[in-house]
C-alpha cells in the first residue's frame, strides 16, 4: 500500500500535469507563447517526477510530445521539433500492442514527422509519417470512432509527399482516404466539417498539378459544406472560410471569372472578421485577405484593390511577433504585393520595399529550411523587376545569384524545380537582352528546356514553361536572326496554346505571345501567312479578354503593332485605320499615371505619322504631335520612354510644324535628360545611356540654329556635352554664397553632394561575397536615397530669394568669357545641318553655315583616320603601351584626303568670318582659336586640316593660327579666370617617368625626355619620380607643389568607367577619381607624354571620356595630349622645344624673342612645326597626334 508521502507526490505531479494541458489549451486559443513555454516547461517537470513503468508515463510523453510540437509551429525551432519526434517516439514505444492509445500516439508521431519534413524537406521524414499514421489506420478497427480522424491525418501526410514529389498516385491516395473519412463520419457528427474542408484542400491541390476543372469545382463544393455546417460561433468557422476563399482564388486564376474573385474576397474578409484580435490564426487570415485583393488588382488595375492588400499583409506582419515561424511567410507574401504595386505604377520606393521585406523574409529563413529556396526565388524576382526598371547590372546579377542558389537548394524530383528552373532561365533571358552575351540566352534555353523536360504531361503548368521556353528562342532569334530559333518559338508557343483549355485565364496571354513570334518571323521573311496569323490569334486574345481586364490595353496595343506591319507591306488603308482604333482603345483603358501609358501613346503617335504618310492629311500630324506630347509629359512613364517620346515630337515638329513647337519639344527632351543620366544610378551605368543622347542635342542645336536662336544652340549644346563630368563637378561645387546666407541648407547640400560623388564611383573589393552582396544592395539603395533628396534639396535652395538659376545650365551670357583670350569656334555636326558657331571675345556669335559638309561625311572621315592609322600600324586599342604594329591588310592611307576635306569643307569657310577678329586678338605672330567640335569632328583633327604634297596648293591651318580644343566652355571658364603667373616667375615642374612599368611593355625613351627637360630647369624646380619612386602616393604628395605636371607613363583609358582612366605607376594605377578629389590651386599645365591621352570613345562624342579631359577636370587650365599612340622617338623631340618655347630658351637670333616665354598652345605649335622639318610634313601619323586642350 502506498504511503502518505507518494499520495502527496503523485496528486503534485497529476496536478502539475493538469496544468501543463491547461496552459496548452490557453495557447491554442490565444498564441499566448508565455503560456506554451511554461506548459513545456511543467510537462518536463511532470517526467522527471514520473518513474519509467508507470502506467502513464508514455500518455506524459506524448502530451510532452504535443506541447514541443504546438511551440516548434509558433516558433519554428528546429530544436522543439526534434524533441516533440524524440518524446513521442519513446510514448509509442512505451506503449504495448494490442493498447487502446497505441494508434493515436503513432498518428500523434506521424503528424510531427510530418511537420519535420515541412520544415527541412527531408524525404525521410515523410515517409516516416505515412508509414507511422498507416499503422495507426490499420490497427483502428472499423467502426472506431478514431478512424475518420486517421485516416484524414494519412490523407494530409499523402498530400504533403505529393506537393514535394509531383507523384500523382500520392494525391489520389490522398482524395481516397480523405474521402473515406468523410464518407465515415455521419452527418450531425461534429467533426465533418474539418473532414470536409481537408478533403477540399486535397481536390485543390490536384487541381493545381492537373488544370482538371473538376478538381476546383469539388473543392469549392466540399468546402461550402464544410462552411453551411458549422455553426456560427465555432472556432473553427474563420478557417473554413479562409480555405474557401482560397479555393475561390485558385478557381479565379483559372476562368478569370470575376464572380469568384468577389466570393473569395467576401468570406476571407469574414474569416478576419470572426477571428478576434490576439488570436494565432488572425495573422495569417489578413494574410490571405491581401492575396485576394492582390488577385483582383492584377484583373482590374484598381489601385485600391493592392493599396488594401499592401495594407492588411502589413498588418498581418505586424501581428507577427519577431522570431515567429510564419514571420518570414508573411514578409515574402508583402513583397510580392509591393513589388505588384510597383509594375502597376513604377515608383521606385515599391520596388526598394519589395526588395527590402523580401530580404528580410529570406534571412529570417533558416538554412535547410524547405521554404528558403522560394523566398531565395522570390527575391530574385523583385531584383529583375528592378533592374528591368533601372538598368543597373548589378540587380540582374544578384538576381541570377539568388535564383541559382534557390535551384541548387531544390533536390532533383522535387515538385518545384521545375518553376524555379523557368525564373533562373527568364533572369538569364533579361541579362542577355541587356548585354547581348550568346552565353545567357543559351543557359536560358537551357534551363529552361530542363523545367519542361521535369513537368509530366498533363501537368497544369506545362503549357506555361513551353510559352517561356518559346520567349527565349525568340529572344535568341532577335539577336542572331537564325530561322531555326523562331520557327523553334512558334513550334512551342503553339504548343502552350493547344495545351491550355478553352476558358483557362492563360489563353488570351498565351495567344498573344504566339502571335508576336508570327509577327517576328514575318519581318525576317515576308510570308503574308504569318502576319495573317498574327492578326488573328491576337485578336482572339483579345476577344477572350473582358472588358475591364488590366491586361486588355496591352493586347489592344500588340494587336495594334501587328496591323501596322501589314499595313507597311501592303498599304491597305483598312490596317492601318484598324491600327489607330485599337492602339487609341489602348491609350483610352490605360489610366492615367500607369507605367505602361507613355510607351502606348507613343505606338499612337506613330500610327498617325503612317497615315499621314499615306493620305497626307494635315490633322494626322496634329494627332501624333498630341500623342507624343502626352506621353512626354507623362510623369509616371520610365524616363527613357519620356525622353524617346520627346525625341520623337520633336524630329515630327521639324519636318512638319512650325520651329517654336519643334524647340518646345527639344527643351522638353533637354529637361528629361537628367532623369535619364540620373545622379542615382552609378557613373558607369550613366554612362552606358549616353550614347542615344548626343545626336539629339545636335539636332536640337541645329534646329536653333536654323531659326537664328544663336545663344540657345550654344547653351544647349553646352547642356548635352560632358554631362556626367558636369555632375561630378557639380557635385564638388563650392557653395559660399549659399553658406554665407543660408548656412544649415548649404551644410545638408554639401554633406548629401559628398555621399552622392562617393556613391556614384565606389566599387566593392575584398569581401565575403554574402556580405558583399548585402553591402551592395543595401548601398545601391542608399545611393538612390541620397539622388532624391539631393534633387529635393536643390529645388528648396532655387525657391529661395536670389537662386533661381542656383546649379541649372548656364546661360550663354555666364559662358561667353570664355572667350576672353580669342575665339572659340562650336562646330556643331547634325542630319539637319552643320554649322559653326564663332563665340568672340566681345560676346557677339557668329553663325557660319557649313553647306558642303555632312553628318554621315563626318562619320566617314572618322573611319577613313583610323584605315589610315592602321596603314602606318599605329595602335588605337587602348591599352597603354605606345606606337605598335597592327596594320590591317585592307588598311589604306587615306590621311591627306582627310586632311584636305576637314580644310575645304569646315576650316577653310570659317577663316574668311573671323580673319578681322582674329589678328585684334593676336599677341604672337599668329592668332589663336579654341575648337569645340562635335559628333564625330570630336575625333577628327582639325588643328592640322589643310592640302599638303603639291607644292603650288600647300595650305593648312597653322599657317593662319595657332589651335587648341576645349571639351566645353565650362571647362575654359575656370582657367580663364585664374590669376596669370608673372613672366619673370619660373614654373616649377613635376616630372614622373616609368621607363619599366611592372608588367607593361618598356619605354625606353622617357629617359631621354626627362634629360631634356632637366636641361632646361634647375634641379631646385624641378622633382623628378622614376621607377620605384613614382608610387601612387608619391605623385599624389607633389602635385599640389608644382605648378606643371610631365607625366611620362603608360596612360590606360578606362572606356567602361572613365574615372577609373589611369596614368600606371610603380606600384599600381593613379586613376582620375583620386585625382578630382585634390584641390591644385596653382596648376598651370599637365603635359601627358603617355599614349593617346586625348582618344576618346567613339561611341560618346560628346562626354570626352579620355584622360586630357579629366586633367582639365582636375584643375589643370591647360593640357597636353596626344591622339592616338606616339612614337618613342617623337615624344623627347616634342618635350625638348616644348619646354625650350615655355621657358624662354628658344633658339633665335632676336634676343628679345629668345626670352620671351610662350604659352603652352604656342610653345606646342613651335615644337610641332620642328617635328615636321624632322620627320617630313607628309608623315601625319607622327606629328598630327600632339594637340593642346584648354587656354
Amino acid at each position: 500500500m502506498a504511503n502518505c508521502t507518494q499520495l502527496t507526490r503523485y496528486e503534485q505531479v497529476s496536478e502539475l500535469h493538469s496544468s501543463a494541458i491547461q496552459l496548452m489549451e490557453l495557447f491554442q486559443q490565444s498564441g499566448d507563447r508565455t503560456a506554451i513555454d511554461n506548459a513545456v516547461q511543467l510537462m518536463e517537470e511532470v517526467i522527471k517526477f514520473t518513474p519509467d513503468g508507470h502506467t502513464d508515463k508514455a500518455g506524459r510523453l506524448n502530451n510532452l510530445g504535443i506541447a514541443f510540437q504546438s511551440r516548434f509551429e509558433c516558433l519554428g525551432e528546429l530544436k522543439d521539433i526534434e524533441n516533440a519526434i524524440d518524446v513521442m517516439q519513446q510514448a509509442v514505444d512505451l506503449t504495448p500492442d494490442g493498447h487502446a492509445d497505441k494508434a493515436g500516439r503513432l498518428n500523434n508521431l506521424g503528424i510531427a514527422f510530418q511537420s519535420q519534413f515541412e520544415c527541412l524537406g527531408e524525404l525521410k521524414d515523410i515517409e516516416n509519417a505515412i508509414d507511422v499514421k498507416r499503422q495507426a489506420v490499420d490497427l483502428t478497427p472499423d467502426g472506431h470512432a478514431d478512424k475518420a480522424g486517421q485516416l484524414n491525418n494519412l490523407g494530409n501526410a499523402f498530400q504533403s509527399r505529393f506537393e514535394r514529389l509531383g507523384e500523382l498516385k500520392d494525391i489520389e491516395n490522398a482524395i481516397d482516404v480523405k474521402r473515406q473519412a468523410v464518407d465515415l463520419t455521419p452527418d450531425g457528427h461534429a467533426d465533418k466539417a474539418a473532414l470536409l474542408n481537408n478533403l477540399g484542400n486535397a481536390f485543390q491541390s490536384r487541381f493545381e498539378c492537373l488544370g482538371k476543372l473538376k478538381d476546383i469545382e469539388n473543392a469549392v463544393d466540399v468546402m461550402q459544406q464544410a462552411v453551411d455546417l458549422t455553426p456560427d460561433g465555432h472556432a473553427d468557422k474563420a478557417g473554413h472560410l479562409n480555405n474557401l476563399g482560397n479555393a475561390f482564388s485558385r478557381r479565379f486564376e483559372r476562368l478569370g471569372e470575376l464572380k469568384d474573385i468577389e466570393n473569395a474576397i467576401d468570406v476571407k474578409r469574414q474569416a478576419v472578421d470572426l477571428t478576434l484580435d490576439g488570436h494565432a490564426d488572425k495573422a495569417g487570415q489578413l494574410d490571405n485577405l491581401g492575396t485576394a485583393f492582390q488577385s483582383r488588382f492584377e484583373r482590374l488595375g484598381e489601385l485600391k484593390d493592392i493599396e488594401n492588400a499592401i495594407d492588411v499583409m502589413r498588418q498581418a506582419v505586424d501581428l507577427t511577433p519577431d522570431g515567429h515561424a510564419d514571420k518570414a511567410a508573411l514578409l515574402n507574401n508583402l513583397g510580392n504585393a509591393f513589388e505588384s504595386q510597383f509594375e502597376r505604377l513604377g515608383e521606385l520606393k515599391d520596388i526598394e520595399n519589395a526588395i527590402d521585406v523580401k530580404r528580410q523574409a529570406v534571412d529570417l529563413t533558416p538554412d535547410g529550411h524547405a521554404d528558403k529556396a522560394g523566398r531565395l526565388n522570390n527575391l530574385g524576382t523583385a531584383f529583375q523587376s528592378r533592374f528591368e526598371r533601372l538598368g543597373e547590372l548589378k540587380d540582374i546579377e544578384n538576381a541570377i545569384d539568388v535564383m541559382q542558389q534557390a535551384v541548387d537548394l531544390t533536390l532533383d524530383g522535387h515538385a518545384d524545380k521545375a518553376a524555379l528552373l523557368n525564373n533562373l532561365g527568364n533572369a538569364f533571358q533579361s541579362r542577355f537582352e541587356r548585354l547581348g552575351k550568346l552565353k545567357d540566352i543559351e543557359n536560358a534555353i537551357d534551363v529552361k528546356q530542363q523545367a519542361i523536360d521535369l513537368t509530366p504531361d498533363g501537368h497544369a503548368d506545362k503549357a506555361a514553361l513551353l510559352n517561356n521556353l518559346g520567349n527565349a528562342f525568340q529572344s535568341r532569334f532577335e539577336c542572331l536572326g537564325k530561322l531555326k530559333d523562331i520557327e523553334n518559338a512558334i513550334d512551342v508557343m503553339q504548343q502552350a496554346v493547344d495545351l491550355t483549355p478553352d476558358g483557362h485565364a492563360d489563353k488570351a496571354g498565351h495567344l498573344n505571345n504566339l502571335g508576336n513570334a508570327f509577327s517576328r518571323r514575318f519581318e525576317c521573311l515576308g510570308e503574308l501567312k504569318d502576319i495573317e496569323n498574327a492578326i488573328d490569334v491576337i485578336q482572339q486574345a483579345v476577344d477572350l479578354t473582358p472588358d475591364g481586364h488590366a491586361d486588355k490595353a496591352a493586347l489592344l496595343n500588340n494587336l495594334g503593332i501587328a496591323f501596322q506591319s501589314r499595313f507597311e507591306r501592303l498599304g491597305e488603308l483598312k490596317d492601318i485605320e484598324n491600327v489607330i482604333d485599337v492602339k487609341r482603345q489602348a491609350v483610352d483603358l490605360t489610366p492615367d499615371g500607369h507605367a505602361d501609358k507613355a510607351g502606348r501613346l507613343i505606338n499612337l503617335g506613330t500610327a498617325f505619322e503612317s497615315r499621314f504618310q499615306r493620305l497626307d492629311q494635315p490633322r494626322d500630324i496634329t494627332e501624333a504631335a498630341v500623342a507624343y506630347k502626352q506621353a512626354t509629359e507623362n510623369t509616371s512613364g520610365r524616363p527613357l520612354i519620356r525622353y524617346n517620346a520627346a525625341c520623337c515630337w520633336a524630329i515630327l515638329c521639324s519636318k512638319h510644324q512650325s520651329p517654336s513647337s519643334a524647340l518646345d519639344a527639344y527643351t522638353m527632351a533637354l529637361e528629361i535628360i537628367p532623369q535619364v543620366v540620373w545622379f542615382g544610378q552609378t557613373v558607369h551605368h550613366r554612362y552606358e545611356e549616353l550614347p542615344r543622347i548626343g545626336r539629339t542635342i545636335n539636332a536640337a542645336a541645329a534646329m536653333a540654329i536654323s531659326v537664328g536662336d544663336l545663344s540657345r544652340a550654344v547653351e544647349w549644346l553646352e547642356e548635352g556635352r560632358s554631362i556626367v563630368w558636369k555632375q561630378i563637378l557639380q557635385l564638388r561645387t563650392p557653395l559660399d554664397e549659399l553658406h554665407q546666407q543660408y548656412p544649415h541648407l548649404a551644410d545638408e547640400l554639401s554633406r548629401v553632394s559628398q555621399a552622392l560623388d562617393n556613391a556614384g564611383t565606389s566599387n566593392f573589393h575584398n569581401i565575403e561575397s554574402e556580405i558583399k552582396h548585402k553591402n551592395a544592395e543595401e548601398e545601391a539603395q542608399n545611393h538612390r536615397r541620397l539622388a532624391a533628396r539631393y534633387e529635393e534639396l536643390l529645388q528648396q535652395v532655387r525657391a529661395l530669394d536670389g537662386f533661381g538659376s542656383f546649379l541649372r545650365p548656364k546661360k550663354f551670357s555666364e559662358l561667353a568669357p570664355a572667350a576672353r583670350n580669342g575665339p572659340v569656334v562650336v562646330v556643331n555636326v547634325a542630319e539637319l545641318r552643320c554649322d559653326a558657331l564663332v563665340v568672340f571675345t566681345s560676346g557677339e556669335i557668329v553663325p557660319v553655315p557649313l553647306p558642303t559638309f555632312a553628318y554621315k561625311q563626318a562619320e566617314m572621315l572618322r573611319l577613313k583616320l583610323l584605315s589610315s592609322l592602321r596603314a602606318h600600324g599605329v595602335r588605337v586599342s587602348r591599352n597603354g603601351d605606345r606606337a605598335t604594329c597592327l596594320a590591317g591588310k585592307d588598311s589604306q592611307d587615306h590621311f591627306g584626303s582627310v586632311l584636305a576635306d576637314l580644310w575645304s569643307h569646315v576650316v577653310q569657310p570659317i577663316l574668311p568670318e573671323i580673319e578681322h577678329t582674329l589678328y585684334e586678338n593676336a599677341h604672337h605672330y599668329l592668332p589663336h582659336i579654341t575648337w569645340c567640335a562635335t559628333g564625330a569632328l570630336a575625333f577628327l583633327p582639325l588643328h592640322a586640316a589643310g592640302i599638303y604634297g603639291d607644292p603650288t596648293k600647300n595650305v593648312n591651318i597653322s599657317d593662319f593660327a595657332v589651335s587648341s580644343y576645349t571639351t566645353t566652355l565650362t571647362a575654359m571658364l575656370g582657367s580663364v579666370s585664374k590669376p596669370k603667373q608673372a613672366p619673370t616667375k619660373t614654373s616649377s615642374v613635376l616630372i614622373v617617368s616609368q621607363p619599366g612599368t611592372p608588367g607593361l611593355p618598356t619605354l625606353p625613351g622617357t629617359m631621354k625626355e626627362v634629360e631634356v627637360i632637366q636641361h632646361y630647369i634647375s634641379p631646385n624646380h624641378t622633382c623628378h619620380l622614376t621607377h620605384d619612386l613614382a608610387t601612387v602616393g608619391a605623385v599624389l604628395d607633389e602635385m599640389s607643389k608644382h605648378e606643371i605636371i610631365h607625366l611620362a607613363c603608360h596612360g590606360i583609358q578606362d572606356i567602361k568607367n572613365p574615372l577609373s582612366s589611369a596614368f600606371a605607376l610603380y606600384d599600381g594605377r593613379l586613376e582620375l577619381n583620386v585625382l578630382m578629389r585634390l584641390s591644385l590651386e596653382n596648376a598651370e599645365l599637365a603635359v601627358l607624354s603617355a599614349c593617346q591621352t586625348a582618344t576618346g570613345d567613339e561611341n560618346l562624342p560628346e562626354e570626352a571620356v579620355h584622360l586630357a579631359a579629366g586633367m582639365l577636370a582636375v584643375g589643370y587650365p591647360g593640357v597636353i595630349a596626344t591622339m592616338w599612340s606616339i612614337g618613342d622617338k617623337d615624344a623627347p623631340l616634342i618635350a625638348d622645344k616644348v619646354y625650350a618655347n615655355l621657358l624662354g630658351h628658344r633658339d633665335s637670333d632676336n634676343s628679345e624673342s629668345q626670352k620671351a616665354k610662350l604659352t603652352p598652345a604656342y610653345a606646342l605649335h613651335e615644337a610641332v612645326k620642328h617635328l615636321q622639318e624632322e620627320v617630313g610634313l607628309t608623315k601625319f601619323a607622327k606629328w598630327v597626334p600632339f594637340i593642346h586642350f584648354g587656354v
